[in-house]
C-alpha cells in the first residue's frame, strides 16, 4: 500500500508537471457518426420473452467467417442477464489479423436505434475465452462482437465479427443490422501482433489514438472546458509512463496492470472529448457564431444610416452629385455584401443548432440506457436501473452493476460539467421505518462513494481536499451498522450534515410500486443534477431535450 500511495504521488506531480510545461491541446473539428451495415444472412434484432431462458448463437461475418459463440439470456425484473460461459467463443484469430490498430475483442449490445453500448472485453487465457455475464436494460437488441484496439473505446470500429442470429424462443425485430460510430478510421490490412504483455499494448495504442485526435495549435477563443480534453490526454500519458516503469522494475504486476488500464481509460476520455462528444465545441462554435452575427447586424444598421444622410446631401448639393453617387454605389455594394454574410451566419447558425440537437439525442440515448430520465423544477432526475444495484436488506453494490455505474461516472463529466448532484437512496416497503431510513442513507452512501473515488484519480489539486474529506465522512458513516447508527444518532447526524445535502436518506417514503413486501423497483438510488446558482446552465444540452 505505501508503494501504490509513493507511486499514485509521483505520478500525480509528474501529471502537473506537464500541464505546467505547454499550454493544453485543443480538440481537432468534431468527427461526424458514421452508419455502418453487417451484412449477416441470419443475423437479426430480437425482442426477448420476459419467462424462460433463450439461448442464442453468434455466427462470424465475412471477416471471420469460422467464429462461433454461444449465450444464454434470462429475464429478470427490468432487466435481461446475457452470460457467456468459458469457452463459449472459439474460431477468432487474432485481432491484428484484421488490421494493424487491433489488439481485443469488445462485445456490444445494440438496440434496434443503433446506439451501440459496450458490455464487456472478450478475453482468454490458455486458447480458451474466458466467461462473460452482462446486463442491459433493453428489451429488443442484437448482439455484436468488433475488433478493437482496447478494452475501453466509447464507440464500436467497422471491423465486425461476430452477429448474433435470430431464435424461435424470441420476436425478430424487422430491419438491417446498423450501428453508428465516429472510430472508422482505424489501419486496415492484417499483421502480426506486436511484442509484449496485451494490457501496456492496449495503452500505448489507445494514447497513441488519443494523440491523433487532439490539435496542435491552441485556438485562442476556445472556452476553458475545451481544455480538458489535453489535461486528461497528458494524464494518460502520465499513466502510461508509470505503466512502463513499472513493468520494467517489476514485471506484470497488480500495479502495472492497474497503471496501464487506467492509461487506457483516460486516453480513450481524452479521444471521445476531442472528437465532441461532449458537445461543447459545437456550443463554443455557436456562441462565436451569434457575436460575429450581432457584429454584422450592427455595421449594417449604421451602414443604412450613412446611406440615408447622403440621399439626403444629394437632393441639396447637386453640384456634387457625381462624388456622391460614386460613394453611394460603394455603399450599395457594401451593403449588398454584408446582407449575404448575415444570410450565410444565420444559416450555419441553424446547422450548428442542428448538430447540437443531435449530440444532445445520442447523449440522451446513452443516458436512458442506464435508468429513467426525468425533469423536476429545473434539475434533471436520473432514477439508476438499480434493480441491479442492491440484494434485498443490503447496501453493498453489486459487482453487475459496477459497469453501469463506471458509465454513468464518465458520461456525467460530459454532460453534466457544471452541476451539482444529490444522490437519494431509496427501500422497500419492508420492516421497520427507523431501519428502512439507515439502509436508505447507506445505499445512496455507497454509490456516492463509487462517485468519490472515481473523480479522485482525475481531480484537479484545488478539489482534491473537499473530496478526500468527503470521502473519510462517507466511509465513517458506512462503518456504523444499525445498531451503532442507533445508539451514535446524533454524531451520525453530525456527519451527515457535514455533506451539505449531497446524500439523502428517503426511507421507504418515495416508492415507484406502492405495494408492501420486497420490490426490486423500490430498492434504487435517484440521481438529481441541478444548478448550483440560480438560472445556470446544468448542461449543455437544455434539460428537457436530455429528459424528453
Amino acid at each position: 500500500m505505501r508503494f501504490v500511495a509513493r507511486a499514485a504521488l509521483a505520478l500525480l506531480t509528474a501529471a502537473l508537471g506537464l500541464a505546467a510545461q505547454a499550454p493544453a491541446p485543443v480538440p481537432a473539428p468534431r468527427a461526424e457518426p458514421q452508419a455502418v451495415e453487417v451484412s449477416s444472412p441470419g443475423g437479426t434484432a430480437q425482442s426477448y420473452r420476459t419467462r424462460g431462458s433463450t439461448t442464442v448463437e453468434l455466427r462470424g461475418t465475412e471477416r471471420a467467417p469460422a467464429a462461433f459463440a454461444s449465450a444464454k439470456i434470462e429475464p429478470r425484473s427490468g432487466y435481461f442477464e446475457i452470460e457467456f460461459r468459458r469457452g463459449a467463443f472459439s474460431g477468432l484469430s487474432a485481432p491484428a489479423s484484421l488490421g494493424g490498430d487491433y489488439l481485443t475483442y469488445v462485445l456490444w449490445v445494440v438496440p434496434p436505434g443503433g446506439a451501440a453500448i459496450r458490455a464487456g472485453e472478450v478475453t482468454f487465457d490458455e486458447d480458451r475465452s474466458n466467461s462473460l455475464r452482462i446486463t442491459t436494460p433493453a428489451q429488443a437488441f442484437w448482439l455484436m462482437v468488433t475488433a478493437e484496439p482496447d478494452f475501453a473505446v466509447y464507440e464500436p470500429s467497422p471491423a465486425a465479427v461476430l452477429v448474433s442470429q435470430g431464435s424461435e424462443q424470441a420476436t425478430a425485430v424487422p430491419g438491417p443490422l446498423v450501428y453508428y460510430s465516429r472510430y472508422t478510421g482505424y489501419a486496415a490490412g492484417g499483421g502480426a501482433a506486436p511484442a509484449g504483455p496485451l494490457d501496456l499494448l492496449q495503452a500505448r495504442k489507445a494514447v497513441q489514438l488519443a494523440a491523433g485526435a487532439q490539435s496542435a495549435e491552441a485556438a485562442p477563443e476556445a472556452p476553458p472546458d475545451d481544455a480538458r480534453a489535453g489535461e486528461i490526454f497528458r494524464l494518460a500519458e502520465a499513466y502510461l509512463a508509470e505503466a512502463e516503469s513499472e513493468l520494467q522494475a517489476h514485471g506484470a504486476s497488480e500495479a502495472f496492470i492497474q497503471y496501464a488500464r487506467t492509461a487506457v481509460e483516460l486516453a480513450e476520455d481524452a479521444r471521445a472529448l476531442a472528437l465532441g462528444v461532449a458537445g461543447r465545441l459545437t456550443a463554443h462554435q455557436l456562441r462565436v457564431r451569434d457575436q460575429r452575427v450581432a457584429a454584422a447586424e450592427s455595421e449594417l444598421a449604421a451602414l443604412r444610416d450613412r446611406f440615408s444622410q447622403l440621399e439626403a446631401t444629394l437632393d441639396r448639393e447637386r453640384h456634387h452629385s457625381r462624388e456622391l453617387e460614386s460613394d453611394i454605389l460603394g455603399l450599395r455594394e457594401r451593403v449588398s455584401v454584408l446582407e449575404g454574410g448575415v444570410e450565410r451566419a444565420q444559416a450555419a447558425t441553424a446547422r450548428l443548432e442542428e448538430q447540437k440537437a443531435q449530440v444532445c439525442r445520442e447523449l440522451r440515448l446513452q443516458l436512458g440506457a442506464l435508468g429513467d430520465l426525468s425533469e423536476k423544477d429545473g434539475s434533471v432526475v436520473l432514477d439508476l436501473a438499480s434493480d441491479v444495484l442492491f440484494d434485498s436488506g443490503r447496501f453493498d453494490v453489486r459487482a453487475a452493476a459496477r459497469e453501469s455505474l463506471g458509465r454513468l461516472a464518465a458520461i456525467r463529466t460530459l454532460v453534466f460539467p457544471r452541476a451539482g448532484i444529490r444522490f437519494e437512496g431509496h427501500t422497500d416497503l419492508v420492516g421497520e421505518e427507523d431501519y428502512n431510513q439507515w439502509l436508505s442513507e447507506q445505499r445512496a452512501l455507497s454509490v456516492y462513494r463509487y462517485f468519490l473515488d472515481d473523480a479522485l484519480g482525475r481531480a484537479f489539486e484545488e478539489q482534491r481536499a473537499q473530496m478526500e474529506e468527503d470521502l473519510s465522512v462517507v466511509e465513517q458513516l458506512l462503518k456504523m451498522n444499525y445498531n451503532t447508527a442507533r445508539r451514535q444518532a446524533t454524531e451520525r447526524q453530525e456527519l451527515l450534515a457535514r455533506l451539505e445535502g449531497r446524500v439523502v436518506g428517503k426511507g421507504m417514503r418515495e416508492p415507484m410500486v406502492p405495494e408492501k413486501g420486497p420490490n426490486e423497483q423500490n430498492r434504487r438510488v435517484t440521481l438529481v443534477f441541478f444548478p448550483l446558482q440560480p438560472d445556470a446552465p446544468i448542461s449543455p444540452c437544455p434539460a428537457g431535450e436530455l429528459a424528453e
